[in-house]
């Protein structure tokens, strides 16, 4: 089988191991990367400017420009690519008017500077965005890393500078990353997942492994990181420092140092654990780490998005105080006579179709419980006023609020009717 030279997407949850596998691919002779792109939610974000960017009389000075105004924190993802605007444009002129130029036009001349043949391209959060990168990318190669979902939490909480340092609350987006994209890896065979830990306790064999899916020929050197983090860890992302000491089995399973030894006893996790061993049970569960008893009483819950969890995370803290837990669940496996609280609503973004689908989805599913017995809460607080003026969450809350009865989430304990 001869060398492959379709692009590679790395993705993922924030601190499961994305950059250190992205400079590791980095580290190989034929394969460049840089830092993130943040390229599709990007996208998404300007879809209504699309077509304006894309027009043929307006290539390629707009696409010009808006590929230089993506950043991050007001860093510009070009300036860290070390891509002028001179470049972007010439870049552009050079190929018809499409959504994969401009990404490319970061990608190629990145990689053409380095002298490689292949560009890969790590952002994590473009995980929740997979079936717009292979409608664009038909043949790319997406690689998915995972660690103990324990691990993550608590690196998220101590590490990244814009999320809780309440590991709990970062449990709820480890679960809904990867409930959400699931599907699409068990699905497709243009992708590969590996685990954190094998690659840090096996690295040689794992990488092999890789490399075969990639279809590139394993390199010794790819285990040394060192030169490769200037591309993926900019100096300003100082919670990537350590991505240039390579692997280091200090990290992995670092959760089960909390646990309290006592004497000959089984150690007794604490409630944090507990919560977030729960919330993320299913990931657990299929990659075969290890599971932990929970003595909380659970609340099944749905559409613990990232925005109600960071506007009501005292009320999350303040339920776990008291032994309780909100535990994302599937709805459509309730049964009748069980309890569910909405959390939020879908809110619709500027992809009319996508969010179309998004609520009629979420609509019938609430008619399915209420047909099937399942009793409906949502939360008094909710759904959120910035759903309320939005069209679409009109549409689900006005259903909601018709199906379902408010309730306040710490007027449940002492409550629950959850599934144990």
């Amino acid at each position: 089988m001869g060398e492959s030279q379709s692009p590679i997407f790395i993705v993922g949850t924030p601190r499961s191991g994305t950059t250190l596998l992205a400079t590791i691919l980095a580290s190989h002779s034929q394969i460049s990367c840089g830092p993130e792109t943040h390229f599709f939610p990007y996208l998404e974000a300007n879809y209504p400017h699309l077509a304006a960017v894309l027009r043929d009389a307006a290539w390629p000075m707009k696409a010009t420009e808006f590929v230089g105004a993506i950043a991050v924190e007001d860093h510009a993802i070009a300036e860290l690519f070390g891509v002028t605007p001179q470049a972007i444009y010439r870049y552009l002129a050079a190929r018809k008017p499409s959504l994969q130029a401009l990404l490319e036009s970061l990608t190629e001349p990145h990689k053409a500077a380095l002298g490689k043949r292949r560009w890969a391209e790590k952002t994590p959060n473009h995980i929740l965005h997979l079936a717009t990168l292979r409608r664009l990318y038909p043949t790319a190669k997406v690689v998915r890393i995972v660690r103990d979902p324990r691990d993550v939490a608590l690196s998220m909480a101590a590490k990244l500078p814009w999320t809780s340092d309440v590991p709990l609350h970062s449990a709820y987006l480890i679960e809904r990353w990867y409930r959400q994209s699931k599907g699409f890896f068990e699905r497709d065979r243009q992708s590969y997942t590996l685990q954190y830990e094998t690659l840090v306790a096996q690295p040689t064999e794992t990488l092999q492994q890789l490399c075969r899916f990639l279809q590139a020929p394993f390199e010794p050197a790819m285990l040394d990181t060192k030169a490769a983090a200037q591309h993926t860890a900019p100096a300003h992302e100082t919670w990537k420092n350590q991505v240039a000491q390579g692997l280091d089995s200090f990290r992995c399973l670092a959760w089960q140092r909390r646990l309290p030894q006592i004497a000959s006893l089984e150690p007794t996790p604490d409630a944090s654990l507990q919560a977030i061993s729960t919330v993320c049970q299913e990931m657990i569960a299929d990659f075969g780490y290890r599971p932990l008893k929970s003595a909380l009483t659970p609340i099944l819950a749905h559409h613990t998005s990232e925005r109600f969890v960071r506007a009501h995370g005292q009320d999350i803290d303040q339920l776990l105080a008291h032994n309780h837990l909100l535990v994302p669940c599937e709805p459509l496996q309730l049964l009748g006579g069980e309890r569910v609280v909405y959390c939020d609503v879908p809110i619709s973004g500027h992809n009319y179709g996508k969010s179309l689908r998004k609520v009629w989805r979420y609509c019938l599913t609430l008619v399915a419980l209420r047909l099937r017995g399942v009793t409906i809460k949502f939360c008094d607080y909710g759904p959120s006023s910035q759903a309320e003026k939005n069209r679409f969450g009109q549409l689900a809350a006005h259903l909601l609020k018709s199906l379902g009865s408010p309730t306040a989430l710490l007027a449940m304990i002492g409550q629950s009717r959850s599934r144990q």
